[in-house]
């Protein structure tokens, strides 16, 4: 409930000069009174900002995993030609296990049933049987240089592990930068770099073993093209932290 001040309070105060009046009778507010319903009136909304607080960082408790993940199988790049930057590329493998911390956040926030849930993940392990994904975010000071979802594209991909397997993608799809789903999902994408999900094959032309394999020590992401070439690496061998 709000505190009103007494009405002869407020008059007495407009009065230049004047000082305020002593109120007599049973419901006068006597100084320490007066003080005592201001600190509860501002204590009252402080003590209701700090519990919203702490409810929303309950809320929010699955962020620090999904960030985390995003950072284990996410690579950078920059690919210069001399002393002129040609591309900046970043890419996140989406591992299964990437891909669980994903679904954690995504229903979390969305306050999914376990039902629902289940029916993702489930989805989502079948997506890794069928091909290896990456979201890729590129920019180019040019931006026509910026067209790796075309077939005649400046750029080429490929992706490569120990065993010497060389696959090509399978689809290249440009993403909406704008989507606010994508920009809290992938913080690293801006508003000047275009995104796109990148999909290879899971098995090579000539190998039986899926790719990657129980074996594969690292997963290698290469651009290659007249601009320039690098190579984004991820080495599956390697301890979480």
């Amino acid at each position: 409930m709000a505190f009103r001040f007494p009405t002869s309070l407020i008059r007495a105060s407009r009065r230049r000069g004047s000082s305020v009046p002593r109120v007599t009778g049973e419901r006068a507010f006597t100084r320490r009174a007066l003080s005592t319903l201001l600190i509860a009136a501002f204590s009252v909304p402080l003590f209701s900002f700090a519990f919203l607080y702490g409810c929303a960082a309950e809320k929010a408790s699955s962020k620090p995993a999904y960030l985390s993940s995003l950072e284990r199988w996410t690579r950078s790049a920059k690919i210069s030609e001399g002393f002129e930057a040609r591309l900046h590329i970043s890419a996140t493998f989406k591992d299964i296990s990437f891909r669980r911390s994903y679904i954690d956040r995504y229903a979390e926030s969305n306050s999914l049933s376990e039902e629902y849930r289940g029916a993702l993940n489930e989805r989502e392990a079948s997506a890794v049987e069928e091909y290896n994904e990456f979201f890729i975010s590129a920019y180019t000071p040019e931006e026509r240089w910026n067209d790796f979802d075309r077939a005649d594209s400046v750029w080429k991909l490929y992706l490569e592990d120990g065993s010497g397997a060389k696959l090509k993608p399978v689809s290249i799809k440009q993403v909406d930068v704008s989507d606010p789903l994508i920009r809290e999902f992938f913080p690293y994408l801006d508003l000047w770099s275009k995104g796109y999900i990148v999909r290879f094959p899971k098995y090579s032309e000539a190998g039986e073993a899926p790719i990657p394999s129980g074996d594969t020590e690292y997963l290698r992401l290469s651009v290659t093209g007249v601009l320039g070439r690098g190579e984004l690496v991820w080495r599956l061998k390697e301890p979480l932290d």
